[in-house]
């Protein structure tokens, strides 16, 4: 006779890599409680998976202590970032590289992608956004990037708006910079 074993959608994670969701780190203070926010909920979803916080800049814990603290373990890095900048393909390698007892992996960006897109549109949304309203289809919509000289960090960005000019309808949406690419966000507003 054969016993039939039902395993739980979402099986205990006992042996599973560590998730480090490396953020950017933000000198406004709101900022590490939305990353924390995000962070619950991946615990929620995924019990007894260890999910750890790091940041590149800015805020403790910084990206080399969070994986030194990992030892000999193996993690996987999620770049909560939105493209392919410096700190994707220099910083985040970089530190991998200085914790050589550690097996890594790095996930790519968040974007460009059609769930990142989704929840653009989501907040446009939440926002007060609706494609029924004719004022709104008239406008453009600003998409608001930290910025990078690296040129596939623009076209990433430059990617994710033409995307969710689609999700809008055909809404022009124009891709700007707080800092070190063009145009600036209050020059393209």
């Amino acid at each position: 006779m054969h016993r039939v074993r039902h395993l739980p959608a979402h099986p205990p994670a006992l042996h599973a890599p560590a998730l480090v969701a490396v953020a950017h780190g933000s000198r406004d203070p709101r900022t590490p409680h939305t990353v924390a926010a995000l962070l619950d909920r991946v615990r929620e979803l995924r019990p007894g998976l260890d999910v750890r916080l790091a940041h590149i800049e800015l805020n403790a814990p910084l990206l080399p202590d969070a994986l030194h603290a990992l030892g000999a373990g193996e993690a996987v890095l999620v770049p909560l970032l939105l493209g392919r900048g410096h700190h994707v393909k220099h910083d985040i390698p970089a530190s991998v590289a200085a914790a050589p007892a550690l097996r890594a992996r790095v996930a790519a960006p968040l974007g460009p992608h059609p769930l990142l897109v989704e929840a653009l549109h989501d907040r446009l949304t939440e926002a007060g956004w609706h494609a029924s309203d004719r004022g709104n289809r008239d406008s453009a919509v600003v998409l608001a990037a930290a910025g990078s000289r690296d040129p596939e960090s623009a076209a990433d960005a430059r990617h994710t708006a033409l995307l969710l000019g689609e999700r809008l309808g055909g809404v022009p949406v124009v891709p700007a910079y707080a800092s070190a690419a063009s145009p600036t966000v209050p020059a393209a507003v």
